[in-house]
């Protein structure tokens, strides 16, 4: 529950307090000609916008799969088309047809009014399986680019340098003045053996 604590505390309250009121002010100049026989229609839809926007800030702060999977629970449950309880060719959220089958105890109602709900759903989540699957093979590929950049740039800067060990590599120094005060001290002793016999 911590990360439920964090999730509340790291919330920019303030900044969606202002974005609210300048969507208020935005929607109320976008509806002001609209009939009012049209009027629920972008009430619900300006609404839905809203709160899939809003959600995107807390899924951010969500593991990664699980704010993903919540927006899209969220859009399905919103957004999935049912019809209108009176009127069957009129076309209304499907939510609103589980929430009365509930109401009226109808589990037959509800069960069949929640079909296109995990349609939705189970169509969102294949879809954002598959994005994410090529996004990993993007992402992927674009590390080996960098990696192969990052050793060609090595590469040549060694070729410019001419330093052609690699960082690893340790030198071993052989010290040829060892072996030349060997020459030297065997050649003075032949030279002073010479010397002396003479």
């Amino acid at each position: 529950m911590d990360w439920l604590k964090n999730i509340v505390h790291s919330l920019p309250l303030e900044a969606i307090s202002d974005i609210l009121g300048e969507i208020t002010i935005w929607w109320g100049q976008l509806v002001k000609d609209v009939p009012p026989a049209d009027l629920p229609m972008y009430a619900y839809l300006g609404g839905v916008i809203i709160v899939l926007v809003l959600w995107l800030l807390v899924a951010r702060m969500l593991p990664r799969p699980l704010g993903g999977m919540s927006w899209m629970m969220l859009f399905a449950v919103l957004l999935a088309p049912g019809t209108a309880i009176g009127d069957p060719s009129v076309i209304a959220p499907a939510s609103i047809g589980v929430v009365y089958a509930i109401m009226m105890k109808d589990t037959t109602g509800a069960i069949t009014s929640m079909l296109p709900i995990l349609v939705v759903l189970v169509v969102g989540l294949f879809v954002g399986f598959i994005w994410q699957l090529i996004r990993g093979a993007f992402e992927s590929s674009l590390d080996k680019a960098r990696s192969r950049t990052a050793e060609d740039t090595q590469a040549t800067m060694q070729l410019t340098t001419g330093n052609y060990l690699t960082e690893g590599a340790i030198v071993t120094e052989q010290s040829d003045t060892n072996v030349n005060l060997g020459k030297d001290s065997t050649l003075n002793k032949k030279t002073d053996s010479d010397m002396s016999d003479k």
